[in-house]
This record gives C-alpha cells, structure tokens and sequence, in this order.
C-alpha cells in the first residue's frame, strides 16, 4: 500500500513537472512571438498603403529573393505582364534606348534576377517596401508597392519623348522612299508606337483618368504598320540563283520575299539583287554503304546602288541514303524547306536590326 502511495507521488510530480514545462515553452514562444508580430501589411496591405495612392503585392517564398520576386510579379501581372516575354527587343531598339534616342525605364534598384523574369516597364514607380520572416515555419514575405502619382509621371515623360523621335526617326524615309531604309525608319517607328501603346495602357489601369491628356502623344502602331507595308510592296527584289537547274530554289527565295510584303521580280536592273549559289558534295561513309550528299547555300541581297551586301545568310546541311541520287533528292527537298524558314528567318532579323539614322 505504501510502494503505491509513493508511485502516486511520483507521477503526480512528473504531471506537474511536464505541464510546467509546456507551460513555460508556451509562455516562450508567446514571449518570441510578441517580439516578432506579423506586420499588418501582410494581411491589410491597403491600411499601411492607401489604395488611392498606391497599388501592392505581398509575396511569400521560403526564402528572400524568392518572396520579392513574387512580390513583383503579381503586381506586374495586375498589367497583365507578370512574366517577361520570351520575345527579346531587337538590338536596334536596345541601341535606341542606351543613346536616349528612345525613353528608357530606369529601374536599376531590381536585381538581374528580377529583371529577367518580371517585365522592366511594369515596374517603373515600384519599390519593394518591406520584407518579414516568419521565425515559425521560415516563410519571407515581401511586399512591392507602386506609387501611382510617382508612375505616372514617369510614364508621361518617357511618352512624350518617345512621340518626339518618331519624326527625327522618319525624316531619312522621306529623302528615299522605296527603300530598305524607309522601310525600317517605318518599321522602327511602329516599334516605338507600339511601346508608347504598352504606356498608355499601364496608365490605364493606374489612372484611367490620365489617359485623356496623353493620347495625342500616342499615334497609332497601325497606322505605321500600313505605311511600311505600303512602302515594302513598292521594292521590287530580283532573284539570281546559281547552280539551280530547275528554279526550285529561286521560287522558295521568292515565296520568302512576298511573305514579306516585298515585290519579286525578274528586272535584272532592280536596286536589290538577292544573289544565291548552292554547292552540293558527295561524302560516303568508310564502310562505303551510306552515301551522304552535303549541301550549301551563300546568299546576300546586292544593293546596287551603293554596292553594298545586305543580310548575308548561310544554309549547310547533309543527307543520307543507300544509293547518293536519293542522298541528293532529300538534299534538295531539305534545302528548299531551310530557305523558307532559316533565311525567313534571317532576313526578318535584318529588316528588324537595320540601324535607321
């Protein structure tokens, strides 16, 4: 009866040591807790940050970066921009906007990485405001928060420049207008609308009422979109293979040209000559029992007026069969597909990349 009285005490000490215990880590973490409290912008952005003046976003990620990049993300995307386009700005532009010729979005406080994922312009205005760690699961949050009235008068200013070197940029599409050149002075300033365009509609949606005094600012990327295609229908281009038996070459050159927009002719005496010349080698394999047919394909486009070589462009591939005659079959098939995509491809880029003084 006494060894079951002992236990008894002994387990009622052992209670009242774990609760005590639990009571003290409670009060602990409590106390911790109380030193570190969740700040209200996490859960009540719009009470620290007004929404009539700003706009926010609050991210989370298990660790900085990550929340901050979060963070800025789901504010661009209240542009409908949250991720940046794969689609990269030709280097004419990016030229255009180093030499302030084009307004250029000043947003050097982000991180590269940032910058990679998240579209520059939507974060014109913005500033990553705050960040807080949750000590009891490790969790960051941050918070991006656009000021409207600082954003707006960015995007104005980077506006109204931008509408100021459309006229500069076509006054050389005046002087020659059935040209490569007049037709990238037309093309650049349908770029340049267009990103005038892009701001106007992050106005939009930061104050719709600011639109009304910039839209005489903003001509439209149509309007110069038709002009430089008009201008393209009015440049005639005359195809010169060689080596090319059949012409299936030439027509696939061809087919590229009035894809884009451009006049294909036969007129020997036209300004731009694309000139291309294919070469086609046998090469078996040491066993002798695959014949291989490599091919080769050098074009530029001549302006004959000055003598210069215009969107080099080279197209080299090789083909396999038992017998070489279908070596060279499929060659010749493989080759005429790589000039409707490879040189498509190449003579976009030039048109895109050609320097508009």
């Amino acid at each position: 009866m006494r060894k079951v009285n002992y236990l008894s005490k002994a387990l009622l000490c052992l209670c009242v040591m774990l609760i005590g215990g639990f009571a003290f880590a409670a009060k602990k973490a409590d106390k911790k807790a109380s030193k570190n409290p969740m700040p209200e912008w996490i859960n009540s952005p719009y009470s620290v940050y007004p929404s009539a003046s700003y706009i926010t976003y609050v991210g989370s990620a298990p660790d900085r970066n990550a929340s901050e990049v979060y963070a800025l993300q789901g504010l661009a995307a209240i542009f409908g921009q949250s991720i940046k386009s794969e689609s990269n700005a030709s280097s004419r532009m990016v030229q255009a906007k180093e030499n302030g010729i084009v307004a250029n979005a000043n947003v050097q406080a982000f991180s590269q990485d940032v910058k990679r994922v998240v579209d520059v312009d939507s974060l014109i205005g913005v500033e990553t405001k705050h960040y807080w760690q949750d000590e009891s699961n490790g969790t960051w949050y941050a918070i991006a928060v656009l000021d409207k009235a600082k954003a707006i008068d960015i995007y104005s200013t980077m506006i109204k420049k931008n509408a100021g070197a459309i006229p500069t940029i076509l006054k050389n599409a005046a002087a020659d207008k059935n040209s490569f050149e007049a037709f990238a002075a037309y093309d650049f300033a349908e770029d340049v609308a267009i990103e005038n365009e892009g701001h106007l509609k992050k106005i939009s949606v930061i104050n719709p009422d600011a639109v009304n005094d910039l839209k005489s600012y903003c001509p439209s990327s149509k309007d110069f979109h038709a002009k430089k295609m008009e201008i393209a229908k009015n440049i005639p281009i005359c195809v010169q293979t060689y080596n090319d038996d059949n012409g299936r070459y030439k027509e696939a050159f061809s087919q590229v040209i009035s894809a884009a927009g451009f006049k294909g002719t036969y007129d020997g005496r036209s300004r731009y000559l694309l000139v291309a010349k294919f070469e086609f080698e046998r090469s078996d394999t040491t066993d002798k029992k695959t014949a291989r047919c490599r091919y080769n394909c050098e074009s530029y486009i001549l302006d004959t007026q000055n003598s210069h070589e215009l969107a080099p462009c080279s197209i080299k591939g090789r083909e396999s069969h038992v017998d070489y005659n279908e070596a060279k079959v499929k060659a010749e098939k493989a080759l005429v597909t790589k000039i409707k995509t490879d040189f498509a491809d190449s003579f976009s880029a030039f048109l895109k990349n050609l320097v508009v003084e």
